[in-house]
């Protein structure tokens, strides 16, 4: 295994593990629940770590592995540009992310609202810089594939 090889392998986990810990910190910390949508965002993630904690035990070879994750980040990429579809309204929401609650009174719609506890995807209720976290996402995840790229370009 060569040393460049282990290096890039750590910064990509850190890269990735350092993400969730973000989104964690987010939900938990700032106490801004996240919506489903932004619940699959972070799914290429936990694979993310699985495949490259998978290389220090030779499961696939490093080219392959380099592949799987520009793979890993273009769900990514689609599944925050639904996302930010859905925020801007040029799509139309998962009925996983509907808050349609079909409430008649206040007292009812207060009862479906503790029991429900879905947030909408349509609604922005956490920027960074000016951006949602479904862009910051998209961003990110060019990024990575670029970063990716950039290894295997310099792979021998």
């Amino acid at each position: 295994m060569k040393t460049s090889r282990t290096q890039a392998i750590f910064a990509l986990l850190f890269i990735n593990i350092s993400i969730l810990l973000s989104a964690y910190y987010i939900q938990y910390i700032l106490k801004v629940p996240p919506c489903p949508m932004c619940q699959y965002q972070r799914i290429p993630y936990y694979l993310a770590i699985v495949v490259l904690g998978g290389f220090f035990f030779n499961i696939m070879n490093f080219k392959k592995l380099i592949l799987f994750l520009i793979f890993l980040s273009f769900i990514n990429i689609a599944i925050s540009f639904y996302h930010i579809g859905i925020e801007q309204g040029f799509f139309t929401e998962l009925t996983s992310c509907k808050d349609d609650l079909g409430a008649n009174n206040t007292q009812e719609l207060l009862k479906k609202l503790s029991n429900k506890g879905i947030v909408s995807c349509k609604e922005v209720s956490f920027r960074i810089f000016g951006f949602s976290l479904a862009t910051l996402n998209f961003l990110v995840n060019i990024a990575l594939i670029l970063f990716y790229s950039f290894i295997l370009k310099y792979e021998k």
